[in-house]
Formats: C-alpha cells, sequence, structure tokens
C-alpha cells in the first residue's frame, strides 16, 4: 500500500512539474476558444481595449457562432484586431507544434522498426512528409480541366527484352 502512495505522489508531482506552464497561461488558454465569455478585465492588458470592442460587435459573435475557431479568427479584421490575430496565432501554434511533433514520431516509429530495416534515411523523410502534410487536392478543378479525349495508352511490353528493344533507337 505505502509503494502505491509513493508512486501516485510521484506521479502527482510530475503531473504539477509538466502543467506547470499550463498554469502560467491558463487565462489565455480560456480566452482562446471563448473570447465573448470572458471577462475583459482577467484577459491580458494588451487585449483588453480589443477584446471590448470585440466583444460590443454583433456581428463578430455570429461569425464566431458559425466559423470554426481557426477561420473565426483568419476572418477578423487585421487593422482592429491585430493584437488578438497574433494571440491567436500563438495559441494554434503552441498546441499545433504539439501535435505534428506526436504525429511525426507516431509515424517514424511505425516505419522505421525491425521489419523495414532496409528503409532508407530520405525514404523515412518522404515517407514523414507524405504522412503529415495535409492535402486536399481541389478535385472539381481537376475534373473540369481534365481532356475530353482519353488518354492514349502506350503499348505494354509482354517481358524485358521487348521493353529493352523498344527503348533502344
Amino acid at each position: 500500500m505505502r509503494r502505491y502512495a509513493a508512486d501516485i505522489s510521484s506521479l502527482a508531482e510530475e503531473f504539477q512539474q509538466r502543467f506547470r506552464d499550463f498554469a502560467a497561461i491558463e487565462k489565455e488558454i480560456t480566452l482562446f476558444p471563448s473570447p465573448f465569455s470572458v471577462d475583459p478585465d482577467d484577459a491580458p492588458d494588451h487585449l483588453q481595449l480589443e477584446l471590448i470592442e470585440l466583444q460590443c460587435g454583433a456581428e463578430c459573435r455570429s461569425r464566431h457562432q458559425q466559423l470554426p475557431l481557426v477561420n473565426f479568427y483568419r476572418q477578423l479584421d487585421k487593422g482592429r484586431f491585430q493584437e488578438i490575430r497574433t494571440f491567436a496565432k500563438k495559441m494554434l501554434s503552441l498546441f499545433g507544434s504539439t501535435y505534428l511533433c506526436e504525429k511525426t514520431f507516431s509515424v517514424m516509429n511505425i516505419n522505421k522498426n525491425r521489419l523495414r530495416t532496409r528503409l532508407s534515411d530520405s525514404h523515412l523523410r518522404v515517407i514523414l512528409r507524405i504522412k503529415t502534410t495535409v492535402f486536399e487536392p481541389d478535385l472539381a478543378y481537376l475534373l473540369q480541366s481534365r481532356s475530353q479525349k482519353p488518354a492514349e495508352m502506350a503499348p505494354i511490353a509482354l517481358n524485358n527484352s521487348t521493353a529493352q528493344n523498344q527503348l533502344l533507337p
């Protein structure tokens, strides 16, 4: 029983140490997802005036309810809400970079294991780039720009000697 108590207290100390940084920015973390429910007096000094102006705008409030959080901060006027936009970028990068690091490490562990020992560093770099990049093709544009004629198929070589003969002059 004492052993478990010591382990639990050690774990509690570890959590306190790891989350000490979050306690220092607790107000900012609360402000980021819900800027309309935070008292401006509780916000950092450099954000208070812009936060009051933001909270007074009915249009901003409706956009906050309709848009995803990233898009909401992105569409804010650069001139009127410069400090809030900078704050949002900081908060987004704080969590985004942690997520990206964890995702990259996970992909690397999956791909660089004892069963894939012949995987070179350059191949691993390409795999990491593909797995951690968010890419959505514009299918409507691709389909629209595609030519109406079917692509011509090149003759398929039946064996290696035929393929070599086609390549030689």
